[in-house]
């Protein structure tokens, strides 16, 4: 035990025989760059002033992702023709919503919760095949090249879905067991 407490502690800092100072109680960057022999840059400030600390943030990716607006955010004010884009009436601006693509409908409909807005593109989306899954709280519809087999009991179906997934903001194709009570 006594090898490992503070009596051997002093031997560590008189720098005595069996350990290496360097290693043990660390070094001045200061001192370890000038025994390198590192010069001065051509604005007179030392090398160590660009060095950053030893714990600074590597892991993060200073890359900023490239993101694009899709086109029919974009031209949503001209092909609803009109400069004002405000839905305060279902009569009047269904014809306007279905002019839309799924994506603006589906950006919509998650964007804009309890409002007439919502119930607009919930209309759309269900005369365009899709259905909303009441648990999930994600948009589907049946994939056009498989159709699905309905179970002994009439109430679900299995087959291949397309599911909107809002997370990652794409659709995306699965095998699922669809339970009719379950969808809107």
């Amino acid at each position: 035990m006594e090898k490992y407490g503070l009596k051997d502690l002093l031997a560590v800092i008189r720098h005595e025989g069996l350990y290496d100072s360097n290693m043990t109680l660390g070094m001045d960057l200061n001192s370890l760059l000038s025994s390198l022999d590192i010069t001065r840059d051509t604005k007179s400030h030392h090398c160590l002033d660009a060095f950053e600390s030893p714990w600074v943030e590597t892991s993060r990716s200073e890359v900023q992702p490239t993101f694009f607006i899709p086109e029919s955010f974009k031209n949503i004010k001209g092909m609803l023709g009109t400069d004002q884009v405000e839905f305060t009436s279902v009569n009047r601006d269904q014809p306007r919503i279905s002019l839309l693509q799924d994506e603006t409908l589906f950006y919509l409909f998650y964007k804009h919760p309890g409002s007439v807005i919502q119930e607009l593109t919930y209309l759309e989306l269900r005369k365009r095949n899709w259905r909303y899954h009441k648990t999930l709280k994600v948009w589907l519809t049946k994939d056009p090249m498989m159709e699905p087999v309905v179970a002994q009991d009439s109430m679900s179906e299995r087959g291949s879905y397309v599911f909107f997934d809002p997370q990652r903001w794409e659709k995306c194709q699965r095998d699922f067991v669809l339970h009719y009570n379950a969808i809107m």
